[in-house]
């Protein structure tokens, strides 16, 4: 008989809660709830429309190809 192996707790991205996984498959959610998937796309929309923020504007120039280098000392390499 085989075993079945025990289901890991997750952890809630936007609450922290630990919580089990409704089903084995497809990809493992990232909320424990509808009401977590609703608060963090409110949580996107608002901070997508601050200046600065944004994960794609004018305004942000710390992208993947564009090191931050202010904080950088002068013997790093």
């Amino acid at each position: 008989m085989p075993q079945s192996l025990p289901t890991p707790k997750l952890h809630c991205a936007c609450c922290g809660r630990p919580f089990t996984r409704p089903s084995g498959r497809g990809p493992a959610p990232l909320y424990c709830s509808a009401d977590c998937r609703t608060q963090i796309r409110i949580r996107q929309r608002v901070w997508s429309s601050r200046p600065g923020y944004a994960a794609s504007g004018p305004t942000n120039h710390r992208t993947a190809n564009h090191r931050d280098t202010r904080f950088e000392t002068a013997c790093a390499s």
